[in-house]
């Protein structure tokens, strides 16, 4: 242990040091939320398709922005999508496929144009958006004409 005592304030991004959060309270009428640290590393699953707050907090935090080829929508005020579609367990589906592990952060746009790609007029086929995740921070996207995305912390590369 280091002996340093620390807060982050949230909506500030930035480090305060305990006596900055003492000398804060001791205004009188200051209102302050004191969340516990969450373990980013921490793998959570439940076996229902609605996402409980415990990993939407977790995957929000480790990727502030939707997950899409140059989006910078905030992650706050995204859809979490399940990366491998989502399959009911009485229909065979696997058990913990809502995890931080298959989730990502997709504004409504990305989302529906994922989870809901356009019929293409003159043949059968379907114009799709299509993505994997190769490490909890980075996912590979290929467009409806094959064209390929690499989205990463820095942003999105051309692939």
């Amino acid at each position: 242990m280091l002996g340093l005592h620390l807060a982050r304030v949230e909506n500030h991004h930035q480090t305060l040091t305990a006596d900055a959060v003492r000398e804060w309270l001791s205004v009188p009428g200051t209102q302050i939320t004191v969340k516990p640290v969450i373990d980013l590393h921490d793998q959570i699953a439940v076996d229902s398709y609605e996402i409980p707050d415990r990993i939407s907090q977790r995957v929000r935090l480790k990727r502030p922005t939707c997950v899409f080829p140059h989006c910078t929508r905030t992650s706050t005020r995204t859809d979490l999508d399940h990366i491998d579609e989502y399959v009911p367990p009485d229909q065979g589906g696997p058990p913990g496929q809502t995890s931080t592990q298959n989730l990502a952060p997709l504004c409504r746009r990305h989302h529906r144009a994922k989870t809901h790609p356009s019929p293409v007029s003159t043949s059968s086929t379907t114009v799709r958006w299509d993505y994997v995740q190769l490490t909890p921070t980075t996912w590979l996207w290929t467009s409806p004409h094959s064209l390929r995305f690499l989205v990463h912390p820095d942003g999105t590369t051309t692939l």
